[in-house]
């Protein structure tokens, strides 16, 4: 048996999607060769390209494969992530995952020093036009980029920043290398279409939705030490919350 059965009422793609997914774990497409190609697929199981074409692209989105234009498509990795991000409480990129089988990486594109917006300086309760430390980064695992950050630091009190190498989690270096106090913050999220820069970075489609969440990170003395922007692949990416006991008398209300 080559791996579908048309008489099946499965989807011939999704049959297809499986017995590619099955070669990958059983490492017979090990991770980081080139898959066979799509004419040769076609012919090993009688199928058309586009039926052949669905069922990769199953697999693309799940972050098994990566097309790469005029060269093939590739593995890259044996198992799909779906990171879990825990919102209501202070949490890194890396805490989203399993680290004894996942491979994080950072990446830093850019730290420069902006004037403020006016919409930026009333987050972090400083003057308009003063200056502000913009670091951008790609939080990557297993080869995969998950989430693109865009941080604002006040340049006062964070210039240090600029000379060091921001590697895994940031609130470590705010709090352990700058003496940073971080007491809590307030979250903010909300779906958006990616433009065309950050489908880019995160090497999605623009047609892919994305979970921007807008982090404000406080003091004790609740002054606003930390903008963090983090564009999220609604793809890959399950958010969870805890949410308190259900208050009975809240639904004994009436509304006139």
């Amino acid at each position: 048996m080559n791996g579908i059965d048309k008489t099946n009422p499965i989807p011939l793609y999704l049959q297809l999607a499986n017995w590619m997914e099955k070669q990958i774990q059983e490492n017979n497409f090990p991770v980081g060769s080139k898959i066979p190609s799509e004419a040769e697929l076609s012919e090993k199981f009688d199928v058309n390209r586009n039926t052949l074409r669905h069922a990769i692209e199953i697999l693309v989105r799940k972050g098994l494969l990566e097309k790469r234009k005029g060269i093939g498509t590739f593995v890259m990795g044996k198992h799909s992530l779906h990171p879990i991000h825990q919102l209501g409480r202070m949490t890194s990129f890396i805490d989203d995952f399993d680290l004894d089988k996942v491979e994080i990486e950072d990446r830093t594109l850019s730290k420069d020093v902006i004037e403020a917006c006016s919409d930026l300086a009333a987050k972090l309760m400083i003057e308009p036009g003063e200056r502000v430390i913009v670091i951008e980064r790609i939080r990557i695992a297993d080869k995969i980029p998950f989430v693109l950050e865009k941080q604002y630091y006040r340049y006062d009190d964070f210039s240090a920043l600029l000379d060091i190498e921001i590697k895994g989690s940031m609130y470590r270096i705010l709090t352990e290398e700058l003496g940073a106090d971080l007491h809590h913050s307030i979250q903010t999220i909300r779906a958006i279409n990616p433009s065309r820069e950050i489908a880019e970075k995160l090497k999605i489609k623009k047609t892919v939705p994305c979970i921007l969440l807008e982090s404000l990170a406080y003091t004790r003395e609740n002054i606003c030490i930390e903008v963090l922007q983090s564009y999220y692949r609604g793809d890959r990416y399950v958010f969870k919350v805890e949410a308190g006991q259900y208050r009975r008398e809240m639904s004994s209300k009436v509304f006139k």
